[in-house]
């Protein structure tokens, strides 16, 4: 569940709650050993972008979380930076919720967009699985652009 102001707004830095990350914006490791360490925050930009800050490992329910996460922020027609800079592990549970929000981006006529801030692995998985063409990395702030188009890499 999206963790958002009273009445149900979203603030500028919320956090998404989950069993793995409550709804008070700390960062919870949850008291299973076997689950892996996940933090998830969107933060409003201008021009409609939201930037979606992504922290730990992004696997099995971890995956999930975002998926949903990010498909309100699409469903509430905002475009979708994803920040992976702090992300430590993607498996295919991850790269599945990717191909899924590439589709529903697409659907509904929204840029997502990757952050180029984001470890070398990231990247490299990024190219080898060829999400790439789709989910491009953004080289600046897509806000400072009057158009709303992005500049990303080629």
């Amino acid at each position: 569940m999206f963790a958002a102001g009273a009445g149900g707004r979203r603030e500028s830095a919320s956090t998404v709650s989950s069993p793995l990350n409550p709804s008070n914006g700390s960062r919870v490791f949850p008291d299973d050993d076997s689950a892996a360490p996940f933090g998830l925050r969107l933060e409003s930009m201008e021009r409609g972008w939201v930037r979606v800050h992504v922290e730990g490992e992004l696997a099995l329910t971890s995956a999930s979380i975002l998926e949903v996460a990010v498909e309100r922020e699409l469903q509430a027609q905002s475009h979708v930076l994803l920040d992976f800079s702090r992300v430590d592990f993607i498996d295919s549970s991850g790269l599945r919720a990717m191909t899924a929000l590439v589709r529903t981006a697409k659907t509904k006529g929204r840029n997502l967009r990757l952050s180029s801030h984001m470890p070398l692995h990231v990247r490299r998985l990024m190219e080898i699985v060829g999400l790439l063409p789709f989910v491009p990395i953004e080289t600046e702030d897509p806000t400072r652009r009057a158009t709303g188009q992005s500049r990303s890499e080629s």
